[in-house]
């Protein structure tokens, strides 16, 4: 198991990296493109798919290891025990919210199903609105393992 989360962690970074770039290059040849009086409609309508999934990877990247944003200026000066409870408390809320948006991404990609994309006419919207119950289960799957590493007493993103 410890195998494929490695893995797991290794192709999200990829995925973000290489989905990013691409993201890129294509906005930039759409540019050029109408620069050139010959425009890329799709390419903008591409793009936003590729964003959607790089964002999705690159955030349970960064909050699998620690480097999500934080604002903990009180419960730092609370009690070693009291910062667990809310920690936990916190991870139990994401969780949730993670189990919500698998639930709600799921029925939005299922009633997107035969939305297309207006500079792409055979590729599915759903494709796009699939990233959102994808990406809130690798999430949840992270935020799972956090809350158990709390209650194993120790941080998490520690080897183990």
């Amino acid at each position: 198991m410890k195998k494929l989360d490695e893995y797991l962690v290794k192709f999200e970074k990829v995925a973000a990296k290489w989905l990013l770039v691409a993201m890129i290059v294509m906005v930039f040849a759409s540019g050029v493109a109408r620069f050139l009086k010959n425009p890329m409609n799709w390419a903008v309508d591409f793009s936003s798919f590729l964003f959607a999934w790089a964002c999705f990877f690159a955030m349970d990247v960064a909050w699998r290891e620690n480097k999500m944003m934080s604002v903990d200026l009180f419960v730092k000066r609370l009690p070693v025990k009291v910062q667990k409870v809310i920690r936990v408390i916190v991870l139990l809320i994401i969780l949730a919210f993670c189990i919500y948006m698998v639930v709600w991404g799921a029925q939005l990609t299922w009633t997107q199903r035969f939305r297309k994309f207006q500079g792409m006419p055979n590729f599915s919207y759903a494709w796009v609105t699939l990233a959102v119950p994808v990406g809130a289960a690798l999430l949840g799957r992270s935020t799972l393992q956090k809350i158990l590493s709390e209650f194993k007493n120790r941080p998490a993103g520690e080897a183990k």
